[in-house]
């Protein structure tokens, strides 16, 4: 019989090779799902926060005297009438409005303190969580 220098793999060293690309694949495709609710989370909280920004504008354009939405009061808890709405199926947005900072140069009553939460109607903390926005606005009108 004739031996010959050529080797092959035996069966065990084939099995560990697939034993371990095994392993390799499932690791890098868990990495493909955390990587994608990631993107999901920062597209839905962008979404989110321009919707507050929206609703930030929307307010400061109202006169504080006549506009029911812009007067004193709400709760970020709950629907009060007149402090949420539903922009989009996939949100809802409740706001409060209180009385802001007194400053001699402005007149009384024309600065507000609003604070803003964007609440996704999806509960998945993995994909969407809310946003709140607190800022004063001014009543333009009213000066």
């Amino acid at each position: 019989m004739k031996t010959s220098n050529e080797r092959g793999f035996t069966v065990i060293e084939a099995l560990f090779a697939i034993v371990i690309m095994t392993i390799a694949m499932v690791s890098l495709a868990e990495l493909m799902a955390i990587t994608l609710r990631l993107q999901m989370l920062g597209r839905n909280q962008t979404a989110a926060a321009r919707l507050a920004q929206d609703k930030i504008d929307e307010l400061m354009n109202q006169n504080f005297n006549t506009a029911a939405t812009v007067a004193i009061g709400g709760n970020l808890e709950a629907d009060v009438a007149n402090h949420f709405d539903s922009p989009s199926g996939l949100y809802k947005r409740r706001w409060v409005v209180s009385a802001g900072p007194v400053d001699p140069p402005v007149p009384a009553n024309s600065v507000r303190v609003l604070t803003i939460r964007v609440i996704p109607t999806v509960n998945d903390l993995r994909t969407s969580t809310p946003v709140e926005v607190t800022t004063l606005i001014r009543c333009w009108p009213c000066a």
